[in-house]
């Protein structure tokens, strides 16, 4: 890994030698990082980011008239500025409230089986890891947790913040991933974390975006790496353009602002659920992730249930693979949705696909990152044509978004 641990950064310092600059991760790959400079025309040569360092100056400014909630606390529950109240009593944790299941966003699994002979997770039972007796509870209980984790249309109330400004952040954020080596479970759950954040403070300066994603990185590495990276290491990437107690200030902040609760259902977990049920390859499943980790920079689909825009991304990659690919019964057993209700949503990922290319054009990471053997060129793949004109805004169906 890239992460410099205590140890090391001794020894690097007795030697005389500099740790290597993020962007050389990248270059062992024969990959450069990305720059993004709307100023610079395309016929000049363009700068390396040596640093990841500042993003403000990719960052516009937009007033959006907006006041904060009133946060209410009541004795014995913990209140988070998003709302939501979880008990703190160890049986109430262990039973999935009724409020939660009435959810339209969250789809049951299907009362009449649509494919009574197979069953995955028995024949994953030799599997210790597969934990095949819960896996189906688990996943169920997963769609339940959505609506607790779910974010409203935040980019109204935010004074400072557009939503191409955390397209940029984002972008970034997949761009210290990959330095670090990180799993794509930290990454999913630090850009969740940043979501319901910014959905509390609406008042957040446009200079403090970089801080808050270190912050929820810090915390997200913490919560799924079994080596996270050293606050030194964010300084580093970050040039030092905050202090170490920044980052702790803020990561105590951030923890606070989401009640603690870092248990969100990822739509990394879900896409990788459907794959294994019905045995598709690893070609088929990265390319479902290339589309999925696109879908990030896009603020459209921040309201939009994981477990779906998971089955959408996926169909969407089965399609680009093969034009009749179909949604299987197999699928509509474990995921919980049928074809017809996923294919509106499939046709929006796949204009964003499209969109992306010509909107964020100066956002490569994610593509760059995937146009490899590693990844089996998965940003190569063909797109599939778009229906819509590609003017059209990026909005997720009625009923599926905001």
């Amino acid at each position: 890994m890239m992460l410099r641990s205590r140890s090391t950064n001794a020894n690097n310092i007795m030697a005389g030698n500099l740790p290597a600059k993020p962007g050389d991760a990248l270059a062992k790959r024969g990959r450069k990082p990305a720059v993004i400079d709307e100023n610079v025309m395309k016929g000049e040569p363009k700068a390396k980011r040596a640093a990841l360092c500042d993003l403000s100056n990719a960052i516009s400014n937009v007033l959006i008239d907006s006041s904060k909630k009133n946060i209410n606390v009541e004795k014995k529950q913990i209140t988070n500025k998003r709302g939501s109240k979880r008990s703190n009593s160890a049986s109430e944790l262990s039973v999935i409230p009724e409020s939660e299941n009435k959810d339209a966003s969250i789809i049951e699994i299907p009362v009449e089986d649509p494919c009574p002979s197979y069953d995955f997770d028995s024949e994953c039972a030799n599997d210790p890891f597969s934990v095949h007796m819960f896996a189906l509870d688990i996943f169920k209980y997963g769609r339940a947790r959505e609506k607790v984790f779910q974010v409203s249309d935040y980019m109204k109330a935010q004074k400072f913040v557009r939503k191409e400004n955390r397209a940029i952040l984002c972008d970034w954020m997949v761009e210290i991933q990959e330095t670090f080596e990180l799993n794509h479970e930290t990454l999913y759950l630090a850009v969740k974390l940043v979501d319901m954040y910014l959905e509390c403070e609406t008042n957040t300066p446009k200079s403090e975006l970089q801080l808050i994603a270190c912050a929820a990185l810090f915390v997200a590495s913490k919560f799924d790496e079994r080596s996270p990276p050293l606050i030194d290491d964010f300084l580093y990437v970050t040039d030092e353009t905050f202090s170490r107690e920044d980052l702790i200030k803020m990561e105590m902040k951030l923890l606070k602002t989401v009640g603690y609760d870092l248990g969100a259902p990822l739509s990394y977990s879900f896409v990788r659920r459907y794959a294994r049920t019905c045995r598709a390859d690893m070609a088929t499943l990265t390319l479902a992730r290339y589309i999925l980790e696109t879908s990030l920079l896009f603020y459209e689909f921040v309201g939009t249930s994981e477990s779906r825009l998971a089955a959408a991304c996926f169909l969407l990659a089965l399609k680009m693979k093969s034009k009749n690919a179909t949604w299987t019964p197999v699928l509509h057993k474990y995921s919980g949705y049928r074809q017809d209700e996923i294919e509106p949503l499939m046709s929006e990922v796949n204009h964003m696909m499209h969109v992306r290319k010509a909107k964020y054009s100066n956002l490569e990471t994610v593509a760059s990152k995937y146009d490899h053997e590693v990844f089996y060129y998965s940003a190569s793949v063909p797109l599939l044509e778009d229906k819509f004109d590609v003017e059209k805004p990026v909005q997720a169906p009625l009923g599926q978004g905001f």
